[in-house]
């Protein structure tokens, strides 16, 4: 548990910085709406509630708390509360802004913004888990072909402007 519990928390920083820095690709393709910064703010939340999730399982690695049946399930709970659906949300958040402006700027292809729109979906909707257990399998279906759209994405965003490909507001 401690194992992953630093991984998870090493994760986190990567998570952040590429938040940033597709926000800032972006714009300089000159993409100039809100999805960016919803973008940004999806991924700095995302990666928030990673580190901090991770802490707390970091926290229920100790002897001392796992003696304490009732301390050890309050921690499982907030583990995950941030782990769930407060990670997925705000990872769906920061997918939708990168699928978003990207299809009204026509920056990726049309099969990966649809992918971007239904795992945003799933990200988004994940909340439910809260109120219905039935709408768990929404956390994995966000986080696991999540992480894989992000890569592709980093792969396919362009690196210059191609005016005639895209439209000025």
């Amino acid at each position: 548990m401690l194992f992953c519990a630093a991984l998870q928390f090493g994760a986190s920083i990567p998570l952040g910085i590429f938040s940033a820095t597709v926000s800032s690709r972006l714009k300089f393709l000159g993409v100039r709406a809100a999805g960016t910064d919803i973008a940004l703010f999806g991924g700095f939340l995302a990666a928030f509630t990673m580190m901090v999730g991770a802490s707390v399982l970091w926290a229920m690695s100790y002897p001392e708390v796992t003696s304490s049946a009732p301390a050890l399930q309050a921690l499982y709970r907030i583990q995950f509360a941030l782990g769930g659906p407060g990670f997925s949300v705000p990872f769906g958040v920061l997918i939708a802004g990168i699928a978003v402006t990207s299809w009204f700027y026509r920056l990726l292809p049309k099969w990966l913004l649809i992918a971007g729109f239904l795992i945003a979906a799933a990200g988004v909707l994940s909340w439910l888990d809260i109120l219905l257990p039935q709408a768990l399998p929404l956390i994995p279906l966000t986080r696991f072909p999540g992480f894989l759209w992000l890569i592709v994405v980093g792969f396919k965003l362009p690196s210059t402007i191609d005016r005639g490909k895209s439209w000025q507001p």
